[in-house]
């Protein structure tokens, strides 16, 4: 097992890919698939190894397979071989979890063992920003199979090696992405009276969104806005025409989202009649909130090493997981521990340092055993 974690992690992160780019890695999957016999479906480069069971009533359990657009600053072995691309979020180690657990579900079978129910490993692509599980659970072949409860594993380097954090109801935030455009007059600088200031408007636009949390949301409800790009202008003596804002919102409560569109188009709108500009927004709900089953929290729960719990923790982050959880689908996401300072693996996701101990794997590959132990699979 600890061979097998190491060599195959280390495979994906020396070639890692970018979102809805993972040609090459979903060749590696279904090469190995294909070695093993497992029969699989193919959607873009998502991969679905299908295991028929007595009954036509599913579990799934599902691995994110991209990488992200940063240059790896590790000096090892497996550092990635591929110019301003790494594996920074631990799909790599998802990827290599759900490869095994599928050999060894294979090994059950073909040493006898029925399964009582059928399984699906999702080895799925595009979830950095690109929402790949919304191609997988608007597909057929994911619609037409009733799910009992769908899994996922993440590495998380806040938690030490080796815990498991599990919570109930909401894991992650709703993210809302934004794209804001303010269109004013250009002019030279020395003659601001000729121009209307776009970054002006910019820097009044941002503080003004940061009062939506402060002033307009119950304090007891966590909302979350961040402005991570404000681009305008090239030389020093010119106020430019156009100022262009990324943003986003994050939130656990849904409700809200109606209530912040209303805000920040009243706050667009009344900057717009104050300073003669023009306001362009794209206020876009993506990933939902992931929300764990309370039914199967109860499965899981039972299927760690109780002083290896972690319990009730909360993520602000968003996970397009929660697009398999939609129409009535149970599921649950819980958090692997990769921390451990003694060897030096302390660094956030996406981070250029990121790292963990691949056989700090074993855990997660030990609770998707389990969990078909408790639900009757084996």
């Amino acid at each position: 097992m600890e061979n097998f974690f190491y060599e195959t992690r280390s495979k994906l992160h020396k070639n890692p890919e970018l979102a809805l780019e993972e040609y090459e890695t979903a060749r590696y999957i279904r090469n190995f698939l294909d070695n093993l016999e497992i029969e699989y479906e193919e959607i873009g480069t998502s991969t679905l190894a299908l295991f028929k069971g007595k009954e036509d009533l599913w579990l799934g359990f599902r691995a994110d397979i991209d990488a992200l657009p940063l240059q790896e600053e590790n000096e090892v072995e497996y550092k990635s071989k591929v110019n301003g691309k790494m594996h920074a979020c631990g799909h790599d180690g998802h990827t290599t979890n759900l490869l095994y657990f599928a050999k060894w579900l294979k090994e059950q079978m073909d040493s006898g063992v029925e399964l009582k129910k059928s399984i699906m490993l999702i080895f799925q692509a595009g979830e950095e920003g690109k929402g790949g599980a919304r191609f997988i659970a608007q597909s057929d072949i994911f619609k037409n199979k009733k799910f009992e409860g769908i899994f996922a594993m993440h590495v998380n380097p806040t938690l030490e090696e080796g815990k498991i954090a599990i919570a109930h109801g909401a894991l992650s935030f709703q993210n809302i992405n934004l794209d804001i455009e303010i269109v004013g007059k250009g002019c030279h600088g020395a003659q601001p009276h000729q121009g209307i200031d776009s970054i002006l408007v910019g820097a009044k636009l941002v503080e003004a969104y940061q009062s939506i949390v402060s002033r307009n949301i119950d304090p007891l409800k966590t909302v979350i806005v961040t402005i991570g790009s404000f681009k305008a202008g090239e030389v020093r003596n010119v106020i430019p025409e156009k100022v262009n804002i990324l943003g986003t919102i994050r939130l656990i409560d849904t409700s809200l989202i109606e209530f912040i569109r209303e805000r920040v188009t009243s706050i667009n709108e009344g900057l717009e009649r104050a300073f003669g500009v023009k306001i362009n927004m794209n206020f876009m709900p993506f990933y939902p909130p992931v929300i764990n089953s309370e039914d199967l929290y109860k499965i899981v729960e039972s299927s760690i090493p109780e002083d290896q719990i972690v319990r009730d923790i909360r993520l602000t982050g968003s996970e397009d997981f929660s697009f398999y959880l939609q129409n009535g689908n149970k599921g649950f996401m819980f958090l692997l521990g990769v921390r451990n300072e003694e060897k030096g693996f302390i660094n956030p996701l996406h981070s250029p340092k990121f790292d963990f101990d691949p056989n700090t794997l074993r855990y997660g590959f030990e609770v998707f055993k389990n969990i078909l132990e408790k639900m009757n699979v084996i």
